[in-house]
């Protein structure tokens, strides 16, 4: 039966998608395609949404689109401050669809799509999720906060599939509850959420030494924040599946992906994007390997043309091959430095907390040049903390002020996130 359904959803999509015209199943064809095919591709949207830009919208006039490095980086504030003079005169106000981001900064930040973006923006999302190892008409399970404004209708959640799974009151009790439910459904089914949620599901299968779970789980797909190699390792193991993590935000669509063969690079969605990695301090492409600002340039957002816009996050090309992103760091405002001031990776929060099963929640605070803070919430008396301590100032600095404070809860942003590090200290 669950088969069946799957199918008749899958069937009602494309029958709704024809009926408008296919124009997303066009879209997903062509993003197929486009991969595919390579660098010639790209170079033809570049040349079309340069030129676009530079006809129809103010803040492009004058400028020569026969080059990108004519175009200046622009970030969220810059854009924010000057949004009228960033939309084509091509579009009427009613063609424009707002998309917006509250952002790690808690400041709105409003866009605009124009149609065939939105449905671009789709065919990614089909593209990608299939890349993962789901297919439309699967049952979701969507770990995200669930909100009057965002819940979708009982109606569209049925017709999509969707299940959702509320992050502000997940704890043991109610992904037991959810293991139990899952392991009880004979449908083919996806993980999507919030990388800091779908590792509470991973530490609770590992402290309560659960076995395989017995689940028709084809995909698990976490966005939103890093996924650490923990967590993509332990719901592997359970699961069965290959997770992967989606690079992603609400003002662009699907940047980048993990594929499912295990590695920690990002495929970039050259389809849809032209990427580059500048300097921290200087609009100067780096050299492959090396950490820089990730730079996106949209190739489907004609009604509001974001072209060369600083996302925030750091990452670094992968030396390699160009089409992938060897990590992703994050935000800039959180990158944590060692006592002589030299920028490291956020990896080394992540890659020995898995010894720490005792361990709920965490959070790494840069509060000072030399002062770190290390917030745990455990159920039980946690006895590693000299351990901890030291393993961190092998990389920090051996005059690393190190402490670990004990809280019962690390709470959660307002969009649902939880912040694993943060840096106070050069955000003053």
């Amino acid at each position: 039966m669950a088969k069946f359904t799957e199918k008749l959803r899958k069937m009602a999509f494309g029958t709704v998608d024809a009926l408008k015209g296919g124009h997303i199943q066009k879209h997903v064809d062509e993003i197929a395609t486009s991969i595919a095919k390579g660098s010639p591709e790209r170079a033809e949207k570049l040349q079309k949404i340069l030129q676009h830009a530079v006809n129809t919208v103010p803040i492009y006039k004058g400028i020569s689109p026969e080059s990108i490095e004519n175009f200046r980086v622009m970030d969220k504030n810059f854009i924010r401050e000057n949004s009228a003079s960033f939309l084509s005169s091509a579009f009427e106000e009613h063609q424009r669809i707002a998309a917006v981001t509250s952002g790690s900064t808690g400041t709105p930040f409003k866009v605009f799509h124009d149609r065939n973006k939105k449905s671009r923006n789709s065919a990614d999302t089909i593209y990608f999720a299939s890349r993962a190892g789901f297919s439309v008409g699967e049952k979701l399970y969507y770990f995200k906060i669930w909100s009057a404004l965002n819940h979708k209708s009982f109606s569209l959640r049925y017709m999509q599939n969707i299940t959702p799974v509320d992050v502000i009151h997940l704890d043991d009790n109610q992904i037991e509850k959810l293991i139990k439910e899952i392991e009880n459904d004979g449908s083919d089914m996806g993980f999507l959420g919030y990388s800091s949620a779908l590792e509470l599901v991973a530490r609770y299968l590992d402290k309560t030494y659960h076995g395989p779970v017995k689940a028709k789980v084809n995909s698990i797909i976490s966005m939103s924040e890093g996924l650490n190699e923990y967590t993509k390792n332990t719901l592997t193991k359970f699961f069965g599946t290959q997770a992967v993590s989606r690079y992603s935000n609400i003002e662009n669509g699907i940047i980048a992906q993990q594929e499912t063969d295990g590695l920690l690079r990002f495929r970039i969605n050259t389809a849809s994007y032209h990427i580059e990695i500048l300097g921290m301090d200087s609009d100067i492409p780096v050299k492959k390997g090396k950490l820089g600002r990730i730079v996106v340039t949209d190739f489907y957002n004609y009604a509001m043309p974001m072209i060369r816009y600083d996302t925030g996050d750091i990452g670094c090309l992968s030396t390699e091959d160009d089409n992938y992103l060897q990590t992703i760091e994050g935000r800039k405002l959180d990158l944590i430095y060692d006592t002589k001031g030299d920028l490291i990776s956020s990896y080394i929060v992540y890659k020995n907390m898995w010894q720490y099963v005792e361990i709920n929640q965490y959070q790494f605070v840069q509060y000072g040049p030399k002062d770190y803070l290390f917030k745990v919430n455990s159920d039980s008396a946690f006895g590693k903390e000299e351990k901890l301590v030291a393993e961190f100032k092998q990389y920090l600095g051996k005059d690393a002020n190190f402490k670990v404070e004990y809280v019962d809860e690390i709470p959660l942003l307002s969009s649902g996130k939880r912040k694993k590090i943060m840096n106070t200290y050069h955000n003053k």
